[in-house]
């Protein structure tokens, strides 16, 4: 299972695409949020991964997350020197996975300061072999082995000064145990990584549900009209993130539904699967994600659950 779940993880991280490839596509688009907000979300065909976006002050650029691939990260790069000749000067990645780090080296070479949750740094270079599965090569060993690591880690968050513009980063629970969020409070708008996905299945391979359902609802509570850069999907507002929110909830009550009325493995996947199809099957990656969606949340709701566990 986890070979084909592993297969899957990498269609999605390379599904999302001048920035431009050898045949003329574009990585990504570029939307404007607010003066000197900007979210860079990824098109279909693409290698780019996950979202990612920018924001400038009056001194310097953060940049969110860099993509799946160095050659994303550099068409990111040069979008924003065509925007502002101002340093890049901080890259904050918002968790561990493949798609939303494998940029770092292009930002950290170009003078950035790559930081993140301290769990990030321990987990980046050894839990994302698994998304290769059991027939890794060495190639794609070398490959996870020279991600960039952050060079500045915190605990709970941390709070940036652009010059004029202040970005207060805070470490939120639920999709892998080393999550960021940035806000920017004088735009009203939030990067909230793979914490939400805009009408889109996620990855819950290192997910906690209930605590991933509690940040969204502190998103609603907190933000109620912010602009919110998903992870995944397009950009969203908060009928959005209620939608991912509601999606997650009806998610873990019908795999536990099904537990209490006996099923377990195949015959609770079985029982599960048509309702979420109803509800949700227009939502993209539904055939890469729901089976495992309702797999990996009956193991969270048995207690079986794997998840990478943070070094002393």
């Amino acid at each position: 299972m986890l070979r084909r779940y592993a297969f899957a993880c990498l269609l999605l991280s390379l599904a999302a695409g001048p920035a431009w490839t050898e045949e003329a596509k574009p990585y990504f688009t570029l939307h404007q949020l607010a003066p000197g907000v900007w979210a860079a979300v990824t098109l279909p065909g693409s290698h780019a991964g996950g979202n990612t976006g920018f924001v400038v002050g009056a001194d310097a650029v953060a940049v969110i997350d860099t993509f799946q691939t160095p050659a994303a990260a550099e068409a990111l790069l040069a979008a924003i020197r065509k925007t502002t000749p101002l340093p890049v000067r901080y890259v904050i990645d918002t968790h561990y996975h493949l798609d939303h780090v494998a940029g770092n080296n292009v930002f950290a070479r170009a003078g950035a300061v790559v930081m993140a949750q301290e769990n990030v740094r321990t987990w980046e270079r050894s839990e994302n072999l698994k998304f290769f599965g059991d027939k890794i090569t060495p190639e794609q060993k070398q490959m996870v082995g020279s991600l960039g690591l952050p060079a500045l880690v915190y605990r709970d968050g941390v709070q940036l000064d652009l010059g004029g513009r202040t970005l207060l980063v805070q470490v939120m629970p639920g999709h892998t145990g080393g999550d960021s969020v940035v806000i920017v409070p004088d735009a009203a708008v939030v990067f909230t990584g793979d914490l939400f996905w805009d009408h889109t299945l996620p990855n819950l391979i290192d997910a906690d549900t209930a605590q991933q359902i509690a940040t969204n609802d502190a998103f609603l509570k907190d933000y109620p009209k912010a602009t919110f850069v998903p992870g995944h999907g397009e950009v969203g507002h908060a009928d959005e993130v209620h939608a991912f929110r509601d999606y997650l909830a009806a998610l873990r009550q019908a795999v536990a539904e099904a537990r209490k009325a006996g099923k377990s493995g195949q015959g609770l996947t079985d029982a599960v699967l048509p309702g979420l199809k109803h509800h949700y099957g227009d939502w993209d990656y539904f055939d890469y994600f729901a089976v495992h969606n309702i797999e990996q949340t009956e193991a969270e709701l048995a207690g079986t659950k794997k998840r990478p566990m943070p070094t002393d």
